[in-house]
C-alpha cells in the first residue's frame, strides 16, 4: 500500500435540512435543543438560511413526503434537562431517556419529522 494520502472525505462538514417553516424550526433547535446560530454567507440561490455551530443549517423546502435522513446525532450535556424541556414543549419522541450505546440517549422529532438523537457520554439511567 502506498504511503500517499488517499483522496476521500475526512470529517463531517455540515448538513442542510429543508424545512416547511424555517422560523418554527429555528425556535425548536435554538430554544429546545440549545443550538447556537452562527454567521455564514447566504445561499447562492437566495433561499433563507439559518446555520448552526453544531453542523447543520436550515433552509425553506416545503413539506416533505418522506424523510431522506434516518437521524442526526449530537453529543450533548444534561440530556435529562433537554428531555424535560422537550416534554414541556410537547415535542414528539421516538425514544425517551435510555441507556444507548454512547451514553444516556433520547430520540426526538423536529417540527418536520427529522429524527434527532442526543446523547450524553458516560451518563446512564439510575
Amino acid at each position: 500500500m502506498s504511503t500517499d494520502t488517499i483522496a476521500g472525505a475526512t470529517e463531517f462538514a455540515h448538513m442542510l435540512l429543508k424545512v416547511s417553516d424555517i422560523k418554527r424550526s429555528e425556535r425548536f433547535y435554538v430554544d429546545l435543543l440549545g443550538f447556537k446560530v452562527r454567521p455564514a454567507k447566504p445561499l447562492a440561490d437566495g433561499r433563507p438560511f439559518v446555520p448552526f455551530t453544531q453542523g447543520i443549517a436550515l433552509t425553506s423546502g416545503g413539506p416533505q413526503a418522506s424523510p431522506q435522513i434516518d437521524h442526526i446525532a449530537f453529543k450533548a450535556t444534561d440530556v435529562r434537562a433537554i428531555s424535560a424541556r422537550l416534554k414541556k414543549a410537547n415535542a414528539k419522541f421516538d425514544r425517551d431517556l435510555h441507556d444507548g450505546i454512547y451514553g444516556l440517549t433520547i430520540y426526538v422529532f423536529d417540527p418536520d419529522g427529522n429524527m434527532i438523537e442526543l446523547y450524553e457520554e458516560g451518563a446512564k439511567m439510575p
